[in-house]
């Protein structure tokens, strides 16, 4: 299984991206997150949950919930983008989402912020990504 990408958006932020890929063919960040974000919010007001996309080269598994700050939820998504895979609808939730929750679950253990907007206190996290990718 090839990962391609995996990220956590909070509020439509992009606190933590992975990338997998060359740098080359890379989108910002930002405007990537932006457009996830509204596509999740388009497709969810047509059919819901959404917990995958598929497209002919790849497969996106989200995980969306919320977390409480201070007073008041905050929604947060993750994602992994990875290369299309045979069977998916069979393997997703016993290996993709595992993964991904693995992933969150570790994010929100290591920063209980009660602001996150400030995103360069996360990039180390991408180690904590590459360790959990690394087992698989």
């Amino acid at each position: 299984m090839q990962i391609y990408e995996v990220g956590i958006l909070i509020e439509s932020i992009p606190v933590i991206s992975r990338n997998y890929i060359s740098k080359n063919n890379s989108v910002d960040v930002t405007c990537k997150s932006a457009l996830i974000s509204s596509f999740l919010d388009f497709a969810e007001n047509l059919m819901s949950p959404i917990e995958y996309f598929e497209s002919a080269k790849f497969n996106i598994v989200f995980k969306k919930d919320k977390i409480k700050s201070e007073d008041s939820e905050l929604d947060y998504f993750g994602y992994i983008v990875i290369e299309k895979m045979k069977n998916f609808e069979k393997k997703w939730k016993d290996k993709i989402m595992i993964i991904l929750k693995n992933i969150i679950d570790n994010f929100f253990l290591k920063y209980d912020c009660k602001d996150y907007s400030e995103v360069s206190l996360f990039t180390d996290f991408q180690s904590i990504i590459d360790k959990i990718i690394s087992k698989i």
